[in-house]
């Protein structure tokens, strides 16, 4: 395959005008510079499908298959089934007495199996053995292998008699009663002893059908390559996936590859993208194994210009470059056995982003080489977190909340990574959700005297419960309602304004209430009710060290102030500062990857306007540079020029009501390069130099 592969999943009917298909495709592929044609089999019947029913499926895929070889086009299978997504008003084949999936509740599906049925899964092995008969160079294991989500049940399962005689057995009782169990499962507070028996049990049974469909496949085809397709991490985590096993357990003689989802079925605004971009396709890679290959999804339902644009559907190629991807899996033809659409020209932009494509992956990026602020986070917080009394009443109650600083950082034009479990070098950790309970009061100490924290209103609160406010200099913390508005209070101009205000949202919001010890704490900022009177205190500094953000993580933080706030104080934090896009241009990401030989610095313009130009701070960023972007796929030399150095000085004053300390200035260096070129809307640019040249 090239260096940036071209994966298209395509519905090859039997019978339904075939050799024109075949044709058309071959034709497509040609013009679209495909490198892969993931063949689907009978995706119209989510069922259990049996092999008579597959043999005319595979018959026509070895039909294809003879003619695509030959121009360097790999073939490969992607079976939609193998527990099933949900019921879709099926009925279960004659002959497949498949134990099925039952809910907390008690709700059984109609076809969707439980995973321990050990009919069920001698018939999977069955299949995909079958499916290996083609040698296929992958073949694909859908995101309906898991627990969670299969509708009509809630959430998912499996609480069925056979799971429920498990959990007993861990348990040490010789019964165990569904609605005991759940209650335990989810109870607030420290996690029940039931919460681990369901975790365990979940993460290991996955592991085990996964090693059994591996073993099955290369059995037949050693060389077939195992895909797996993926959801939500913080959904995965209610059920306690375990990345790193799962794709030691696919692992045949040939490694596992990933297809993970990109957060859009239909067009969203490019805002709401890179913000469950962020919080999703980039946690799953960082969770998975280093250096997998990775094929992210490119999904359009109903697969026409009707769902995405094609400007659209470009920024998503180009952005899943940040996850290190070395290719697209292309879900863009309908899956009801049409073919192409030639009015959607879909192999004409194809064409034209493929240089680009290839350009920047030829750089070797990898997530494990992003630089940045490091976001904590923990893929076995479902075992740690507590539910409260609101969030035990469902499964959801178990999904971590750990992404936050990544999705606002990066709105922000602020560089991050992920840090899973634990930060692996010095500078700036960002903190969210209850990731903390994951660690010792040793390791949490450790964490606060080798680094700056940033935390939020649930990081704060989840640090004030363990007993440990005093690492921020906290004596109290509750939560509050009635804000109305913050109000900047250091004295300090942000965004050529004075006082500068700030609301949540179109009403009333939630803060955390927190008392500091005397003068522990610079405030930046108060918040007030709606009649004006001061409810508490709004964002801090503490010991020059700790900034918090008294709110808990969500998506009303986005605003111009805050963003000059929170990248004053990184500024502050370190001598040698985080990469970061100084001038003004909202929802402007920049992504930060160093190597030992090179440095490769993405920013995407998230956007429906074009940027002319932006000024980068940090580190590193002086000589010579390649630009690459889509209009630029082989490279065009330019220079980060007009450095800038400005020094602030501090004064400080202690407030009348808090007694909390206040600096009116904050000292800063700031060294800044002026990045010429324009970044269209909805797009990226790419700079790149070796460090060995």
């Amino acid at each position: 395959m090239s260096g940036y592969a071209y994966m298209l999943r395509y519905a090859l009917q039997p019978g339904h005008g075939e050799e024109e298909r075949i044709q058309a495709l071959i034709d497509f592929c040609r013009k679209a510079r495909i490198d892969d044609v993931m063949f689907f089999i009978n995706p119209l019947n989510l069922n259990h499908g049996t092999i008579e029913e597959t043999k005319p499926w595979m018959d026509a895929i070895a039909r294809a298959q003879v003619l695509l070889e030959p121009m360097g086009v790999r073939t490969s299978i992607n079976p939609l089934n193998s527990l099933l997504h949900d019921d879709v008003d099926n009925t279960p084949q004659e002959g497949h007495n498949f134990h099925k999936m039952v809910d907390p509740y008690g709700n059984s599906s109609s076809v969707v199996v439980c995973p321990l049925c050990p009919e069920w899964r001698s018939y999977i092995t069955e299949m995909y053995a079958y499916y290996a008969t083609l040698h296929p160079y992958s073949l694909w294991v859908e995101d309906d292998f898991r627990f969670h989500n299969h509708a009509p049940l809630s959430w998912g399962g499996c609480f069925c008699e056979e799971h429920l005689r498990e959990f007993a057995k861990q348990a040490g009782t010789e019964t165990m009663e569904r609605e005991a169990f759940v209650q335990g499962l989810l109870a607030p507070g420290d996690p029940h002893a039931y919460r681990r028996i369901w975790l365990d049990t979940c993460r290991q049974t996955i592991i085990d059908l996964a090693a059994e469909i591996g073993e099955a496949v290369h059995r037949v085809s050693p060389e077939t390559r195992i895909g797996l397709m993926t959801s939500d991490p913080s959904t995965h985590a209610a059920e306690a996936r375990d990345w790193k096993g799962l794709f030691e357990a696919f692992d045949g003689s040939q490694s596992a590859i990933i297809r993970p989802h990109l957060p859009a079925y239909g067009e969203t605004s490019g805002i709401q993208y890179a913000w469950n971009f962020n919080a999703v396709s980039r946690l799953t890679a960082a969770f998975i194994p280093a250096h997998t290959e990775m094929y992210p999804e490119l999904e359009n339902v109903p697969y026409t210009s009707y769902s995405k644009s094609q400007t659209f559907q470009k920024y998503q190629v180009e952005t899943s470059l940040l996850l290190g991807s070395r290719g697209v899996t292309l879900n863009i033809i309908d899956m009801v056995g049409n073919g192409m659409y030639p009015q959607e020209q879909h192999d004409r932009w194809l064409n034209e982003e493929k240089d680009f494509l290839e350009a920047v992956a030829s750089m070797d990026l990898h997530v494990q080489d992003q630089a940045g602020v490091q976001v904590l986070v923990n893929e076995t917080s479902a075992y740690t977190l507590q539910t409260s009394k609101k969030s035990s009443a469902s499964m959801e109650g178990l999904y971590p909340k750990e992404t936050f600083w990544s999705s606002l950082l990066s709105a922000y034009g602020i560089a991050n990574s992920y840090a899973v479990e634990w930060p692996q070098r010095q500078g700036v950790v960002a903190l969210s959700g209850q990731v903390l309970r994951n660690y010792d009061e040793a390791k949490i100490r450790e964490l606060f005297a080798s680094h700056c924290v940033l935390l939020e209103g649930d990081a704060v609160y989840t640090l004030y419960e363990m007993g440990l406010g005093s690492l921020c200099g906290i004596t109290q913390a509750s939560w509050r309602q009635g804000l109305s508005y913050e109000k900047i209070s250091n004295g300090r101009e942000y965004t050529g304004m004075q006082e500068a205000r700030m609301r949540p949202y179109l009403g009333l919001g939630t803060c955390l209430d927190i008392q500091y010890e005397q003068e522990a704490a610079t405030v930046i900022s108060q918040i007030y009710n709606a009649r004006g009177d001061r409810v508490c205190t709004g964002m801090t500094v503490v010991g020059e060290r700790i900034f918090i953000l008294p709110y808990p993580g969500d998506g009303a933080m986005q605003n111009p102030i805050r963003r000059a706030v929170i990248q004053e104080v990184l500024q502050s934090f370190s001598e040698q500062p985080t990469l970061m896009i100084t001038s003004y241009s909202s929802h402007v990401a920049v992504y930060d990857f160093q190597s030992s030989d090179r440095h490769t610095i993405a920013v995407v313009n998230n956007s429906l306007d074009e940027v002319e130009a932006i000024e980068l701070s940090g580190e590193g960023l002086r000589g010579e540079w390649l630009a690459y972007s889509r209009l630029e796929p082989q490279g065009k030399e330019v220079v980060f020029s007009s450095n800038i150095v400005n020094s602030v000085e501090s004064v400080e004053s202690v407030d009348s009501v808090d007694r909390v300390k206040i600096v009116k200035s904050v000292s800063s260096v700031d060294k800044r390069f002026l990045v010429e070129g324009s970044i269209p809307a909805l797009s990226m640019r790419v700079f790149h130099r070796r460090l060995d040249q």
